[in-house]
């Protein structure tokens, strides 16, 4: 009966393996984010190693978030050395997590909702290793309510 149950959970995760790989896709990771809240200080640093020079990437940005978040967006500050690893740049941007008639935009399943937004499109870089460091611009300084944040590079 064990050996059952654990045969039929190793198919289901190796199905659900196979079907949620993308094409296109070279990086694509979450960091966790603290459940008693993200810290204004703890940036979430993402390495990433580009080893192809014939393709333009696409770069976002992901949050999966719970029903509990308190606002309708979130400001996050993304600095990242790409497409050159000497000059850093600094950027804004805003998820628009819950639209004006209350309801909580992207995909989710139970209380926990992701969503993705572009963060550079079309570039072009050489071969190497670069960071994507990301901290919230929001006024609290525990943010509570965001799970995960991702980058995916396609």
């Amino acid at each position: 009966m064990i050996s059952k149950l654990r045969n039929s959970i190793i198919i289901t995760l190796s199905t659900l393996f196979l079907f949620s790989c993308e094409n296109g896709s070279v990086y694509h990771s979450f960091k966790h984010v603290n459940p008693k809240g993200w810290s204004k200080h703890d940036t979430l640093s993402f390495d990433i190693e580009l080893k192809e020079t014939a393709y333009r990437y696409n770069i976002r940005a992901q949050i999966r978030n719970l029903s509990s978040y308190a606002y309708q967006d979130l400001y996050l500050c993304i600095k990242s050395n790409i497409p050159d690893s000497t000059i850093w740049q600094t950027d804004t941007i805003r998820f628009q997590l819950i639209n004006k008639e209350g309801e909580i935009i992207g995909k989710g399943w139970g209380d926990l909702y992701e969503l993705s937004v572009p963060y550079r499109e079309n570039i072009l870089v050489k071969p190497g290793k670069y960071t994507i460091k990301i901290s919230h611009e929001m006024k609290d300084n525990y943010l509570k309510g965001i799970n995960d944040v991702g980058i995916k590079v396609e």
